[in-house]
């Protein structure tokens, strides 16, 4: 009895541990640097058409992966 409640908790833990980690590396890498540097007209059309983007210190536009068809239909 103990054995298998041993086995049930450890075979838990891993897919827990399995699960976490995926959505940690699968959430490494949202954006993609769409421009070295963002003019005021991008980011305009960036706010108007609800797209998600992040300026970095050096000045690049990064832009949510998941945003990339919107961003095809808006602003190239």
């Amino acid at each position: 009895m103990k054995n298998k409640l041993i086995v049930s908790l450890a075979a838990t833990a891993i897919v827990v541990v399995l699960v976490f980690g995926f959505l940690y590396v699968g959430t490494g890498n949202d954006y993609y640097r769409f421009s070295d540097g963002a003019s005021s007209e991008q980011i305009e059309a960036l706010k108007s058409n609800k797209i998600d983007y992040m300026i970095k210190e050096d000045g690049s536009l990064w832009i949510r992966r998941s945003d990339e068809l919107k961003v095809a239909q808006c602003c190239t």
